[in-house]
């Protein structure tokens, strides 16, 4: 267990990453596209559990209903997996201990939902999720949390994620990183053009969340979507 906690269980290693990490969360649990996200240049994949969103079908199901399609996809991973958890039933602590006994790299939930003996668990890292409507002193608070690795801002309401990314995204995103003890991860929900890679990152972002429901359905469109958010995610200079 120790081996994997230190070597596999690590939030903050893709966070301390040279470049800015790239999560792709999966629209359905199985290979196919967890192979995608990889080959695309993804840094880690996120699979789901227990999801209510219509925008994610694929990720109804429980953890028994799933767990041999997420067992087949950690045996296969070459990146860190990340489990990310919704409200369809409340989650037990039954169920978190079969979910905590495999190799995932870190918990991903709303803070709204995440019960505080998750939170209290140190064998697992929590990438928290703050929503729209979220209160300023709440995301402060929950960064200064000393059992949480770091924040993921989901700032979209669900009737603004066809819109275009706005000035007033940006200043949220600036808000946010620049309270937050911890660093801050994008969920893309919406279509981001080249420029507003930079423009966020400038602002204070540490990583960047693929949220499949801003995108085109099917795999391959998935694998080109991961693929040119990898080549748009801010690097470092190259040195001469």
């Amino acid at each position: 267990m120790e081996s994997l906690q230190t070597e596999v269980r690590g939030l903050s290693k893709l966070l301390s990453l040279e470049h800015s990490p790239l999560f792709a969360i999966l629209p359905h649990n199985n290979d196919e596209y967890a192979t995608a996200a990889q080959e695309a240049g993804a840094d880690s994949i996120v699979i789901g559990i227990d999801k209510t969103e219509s925008m994610f079908p694929g990720l109804f199901g429980s953890f028994d209903l799933q767990e041999d399609s997420i067992n087949s996809i950690l045996s296969n991973s070459s990146i860190p997996v990340g489990i990310s958890i919704g409200d369809s039933r409340p989650l037990t602590p039954e169920s978190w201990e079969r979910i905590v006994s495999k190799p995932f790299a870190y918990v991903n939930m709303y803070a709204h939902h995440m019960p505080p003996f998750v939170l209290e668990d140190d064998r697992m890292e929590k990438l928290l999720t703050i929503g729209a409507g979220y209160m300023l002193e709440q995301v402060k608070s929950m960064s200064e949390m000393e059992s949480v690795s770091a924040l993921e801002a989901a700032i979209v309401s669900p009737q603004g994620k066809n819109h275009v990314f706005s000035v007033l995204d940006l200043s949220t995103l600036r808000m946010i990183a620049r309270l937050s003890n911890k660093p801050v991860i994008l969920r893309a929900q919406k279509k981001l053009e080249p420029g507003d890679f930079r423009s966020v990152t400038t602002e204070g972002m540490k990583g960047i969340t693929v949220d499949p429901s801003a995108l085109e359905p099917g795999v391959e469109a998935y694998r080109d979507a991961i693929s040119t958010y990898r080549s748009r995610t801010t690097r470092p200079a190259q040195t001469t």
